[in-house]
């Protein structure tokens, strides 16, 4: 028999996996893990940028772990992705910490997308392959928060590299961004690995609201849309 479970629990776990998975794509996209700063620094590399973004108002000058915003003398004030050759980009222009950060960031975002899913078949179907969909959820969930944390730790040491010290001045180093802030976007998926391992376990408990009594005997009795509180 086809039927579908809507539980509270349940509901509140899709909806946390689905803003954890949109957090963590928004920090992967986003140029905003590193701002520049807003005033003429002290550095003659760093002053065209820091010019170009003082007139430009907010528009400051920033790097993620895949785009970049800067100042360029043609097209103003542009964003876009990194001049990359995949992965054999010279680590002057492409850190190898970004690159590896860039990667487990990619795998976290697949996971959690994939979880997304997983989610949802939830609502009709409890177990695959003998084993429950719930907890085989939860373990992808951990991982992919794991996945996102190594990111998010690989991402400041790059900052010795030349772009970020061209950004944010020579003092630039792991963990220290000198004269830049941190932006937006690392906050982002710092919250999307919170809501990831909270969804992980709240996934348990979803299981234990898809097998109540109530829930089973509304199953028993014929009917294909069971929404309980």
């Amino acid at each position: 028999m086809c039927y579908v479970i809507i539980t509270s629990v349940s509901l509140v776990w899709f909806l946390c996996t689905l803003v954890a998975d949109m957090l963590v794509a928004v920090a992967l996209v986003t140029p905003k893990w590193l701002i520049g700063p807003g005033q003429l620094g002290n550095w003659s590399q760093a002053t065209p940028i820091a010019a170009g973004a003082a007139a430009a108002g907010q528009r400051l000058a920033s790097v993620g772990i895949y785009t970049r915003c800067k100042q360029m003398q043609q097209l103003g004030y542009h964003c876009g992705r990194f001049d990359l050759d995949g992965f054999a980009t010279d680590g002057s222009v492409y850190p190898l910490e970004w690159k590896a950060a860039m990667f487990f960031m990619s795998l976290g975002l697949v996971l959690l997308s994939l979880t997304v899913v997983a989610t949802l078949l939830t609502c009709c179907r409890q177990s695959a392959c003998g084993k429950s969909i719930h907890n085989m959820t939860a373990c992808a969930q951990v991982l992919a928060g794991i996945a996102v944390m190594l990111a998010l730790f690989l991402h400041p040491l790059g900052w010795r590299a030349p772009r970020v010290q061209r950004l944010c001045g020579p003092e630039a180093e792991p963990f220290y961004p000198a004269d830049c802030s941190i932006g937006i976007s690392f906050y982002c998926g710092l919250v999307g690995i919170l809501l990831t391992f909270a969804a992980a376990g709240i996934s348990l408990k979803a299981e234990s609201s898809n097998m109540r009594t109530r829930v089973r005997r509304r199953v028993e009795s014929g009917s294909k849309l069971v929404c309980i509180p």
